[in-house]
């Protein structure tokens, strides 16, 4: 009985080493293959968004120009997104705030989340203002809807680009 329980216990044994050779080769090939991907794959977020950015061309780009011809900006216009980009840094607080924002686009954004109750829209509008140091980089606004909202908005944002820098 004691030679069985030694020979059993010498199988184990073996059993153990030969799993613990085949669990290290696994290791070996999951850290392999963990490397490969890291090389071939990942890529950082803002490369990602800087990747998707120069993949997607703009339909249009309009100068925002003030009534004397100075030049306040631009708006890329694409399928269901514009990109308001004032030219000099103009802060957010004050009148891009309370007139752009809150009147113009807050109320277009109310308008259509009405209208997708409705069942009238399939998305209502949204934005961001991206923001750095204080002052607005640009105005992202998505599902702006039709050619006459966009017009629009557009020349809101042209209006209060120029009252902005003036006062």
């Amino acid at each position: 009985m004691v030679e069985d329980l030694l020979q059993l216990r010498k199988a184990i044994e073996e059993k153990i080493a030969q799993m613990e050779k085949e669990l290290e080769l696994y290791r070996k090939v999951l850290a392999a293959l963990d490397e490969a991907i890291g090389k071939r794959s990942f890529t950082t977020a803002a490369e990602e968004r800087e990747r998707r950015g120069a993949a997607r061309k703009p339909l249009e780009v309009q100068a925002l120009k003030s009534k004397d011809g100075e030049e306040l900006g631009v708006a890329e216009i694409y399928e269901d997104e514009l990109v308001l980009k004032p030219k000099v840094p103009v802060k957010l607080e004050g009148l891009l705030r309370r007139f752009f924002v809150e009147k113009l686009l807050e109320r277009y954004r109310e308008e259509d989340e009405d209208a997708v109750r409705q069942g009238k829209r399939e998305a209502a509008l949204e934005y961001e203002v991206q923001e750095e140091g204080g002052a607005v980089k640009a105005v992202v606004v998505k599902n702006y809807g039709d050619e006459n909202r966009r017009r629009d908005i557009i020349r809101a944002f042209r209006w209060t680009l120029e009252r902005a820098l003036k006062g």
